[in-house]
């Protein structure tokens, strides 16, 4: 759906493809540094695993998609 919306000029593809990648980017800053926030130490074990994998895959999917969007604008530029 998101991606069907932004067929038109790469211009107004890429940031939209940046804002992608770095909210993923900042979810892969929580994921990784999840264990050492001391507000989430008081979590059960199986809630603590359970968030810190649900941020670090959220961040994958987020970085993918937007690396996709931003290689589609690039070959629509180069065509261009």
């Amino acid at each position: 759906m998101i991606l069907s919306k932004l067929q038109g000029p790469p211009a107004k593809t890429v940031p939209v493809g940046m804002l992608f990648v770095a909210v993923g980017m900042m979810f892969l800053v929580l994921g990784i540094s999840w264990q050492k926030l001391p507000a989430l130490a008081q979590l059960w074990p199986d809630q603590n695993d359970f968030l810190r994998g649900f941020c670090l895959g959220f961040a994958i999917v987020m970085e993918t998609t937007g690396l996709v969007i931003n290689v589609a604008a690039a070959k629509s530029r180069q065509t261009l």
